[in-house]
Order: C-alpha cells, then structure tokens, then sequence
C-alpha cells in the first residue's frame, strides 16, 4: 500500500523548496511532536561519563538512539509524503510506518553502513553517498518495490531538479553546520544537544518534504493516466 495519490498536478512551480516550506506545516500535527520527543531522546541519552568507545553502555545508548531516529525519521516521511500533495491522513501515516518499520530500519542500516565507509575514505565520496540516495528512504516508506531503482527512475527523471535541488541543500547544511558549532560552543551539554535537535528536525522535515514533491510528482505522472 502506497500513499494515497492524487491526478497529475503542478505540486511545485519555480521553487520546490519554498512549496515544501509551506506543505509541510499540514503535517504539524506529527512534525512537532516527533521532532520534540526525538529531540528529547537524544538529549537524554549524552549521558555524562559516557565515552565514545566500544563497550556495552555506549552500544546500548548508540543502539537506542538509532532505533528512536529512524522511527522518527520514518514517521516524518510518510506524513511529508501526503503533505507533499493534500491532506495528511494520520491513520494511514502509522499503519504504513507499522507496516514497513523493519525493511525501513534495515535499509536505513545499510545506508548509514555506506555512508560510514564513504566518509572514512574522504569527504566527497560520504557525500556523493547522500546525493545519490535522495528518495531511496522515501520509496521504501512509501511500500515501493526495489527502493533504490525507484530512487535512481526518480532522479532521472528529473535530473535537472535533483541537481538544482541538492546544490541548494548542500550550500543550508553547510550554514547549518556553522550554527551548530555555535550552539555547541555558546551552549554544549544536553541544553545545546536539546536545541540542536529540535532545529534539525524541523529543518529535516523541510528536506524531506522537498524531496517527496519531487517524488511525488514523478510517481504521479508514471501512475495515474487521465483519459483525454
């Protein structure tokens, strides 16, 4: 069961970016809460004394801050995918997060694992990783089969957005990596990590609903034919 979609229709004009801005507050009802109770989580689990090494505690913390993320992650998503076209159906959103939790958990995995060893060989190949893999998550929440040949139809289908888009993207994460060694730095501990969170939430449910009105489009104009 995919997200409900609607006839073919502009679900952007000249920038997707400011729809996704204003689509995406017909999710609040889940954005907020989600992105706050993330936020909290993640805050809570910078437990003091707690090294970044291997051992049990750290595991277990690493593990559950994971686990609450890509639940997060997942129920922003669905929502962002109907908010990208209407209205939000709330049930849908759950049932479909309940549905496809693991095959999200473990596709998220996969993706982090790429990304890990992307970054450790050098910054351009960890972000190249990202760049290729817009709606790969995006496909899996959404029921699609073979997630990552959705996500790659999808860019080449509209190649010259992906590329627009992500430039824009990458020149946001770059400011918002400035402000976040701000906050680190004027702020720090759980405080400045509660804060930190909560603005990229709301920032990365922006992301994902300019995303999905890209992906959404391309879905609809692939799925729904109109008699003439």
């Amino acid at each position: 069961m995919s997200a409900p979609v609607s006839a073919p229709k502009n679900l952007y004009r000249f920038s997707v970016l400011a729809t996704a801005f204003v689509r995406m507050w017909r999710a609040w009802r889940i954005l907020l809460p989600v992105v706050v109770v993330n936020a909290l989580v993640q805050a809570a689990l910078l437990i003091p004394g707690l090294m970044p090494y291997l051992s049990v505690a750290f595991g277990i913390a690493s593990l559950l801050s994971f686990v609450v993320l890509v639940f997060a992650f997942g129920a922003v998503t669905a929502a962002m995918l109907q908010a990208a076209q209407g209205t939000v159906d709330y049930r849908w959103v759950w049932e479909a997060l309940r549905a496809r939790w693991l095959s999200l958990l473990l596709w998220s995995l996969a993706l982090v694992t790429a990304l890990t060893i992307g970054f450790s060989l050098y910054v351009l190949p960890g972000f190249a990783v990202l760049a290729a893999t817009p709606y790969l998550l995006l496909a899996v929440v959404d029921g699609r089969r073979r997630p990552l040949r959705v996500n790659f139809q999808t860019i080449g289908a509209r190649w010259g957005r992906w590329l627009v888009t992500i430039g824009v993207l990458g020149i946001l994460c770059l400011i918002m990596w400035v402000l976040a060694l701000v906050d680190s730095f004027f702020v720090g501990g759980a405080s400045g990590s509660l804060i930190g969170w909560i603005v990229l939430g709301f920032v990365a449910g922006w992301f994902i609903c300019t995303w999905a009105l890209i992906y959404q489009s391309v879905k609809t104009s692939k799925v729904i034919r109109i008699p003439a």
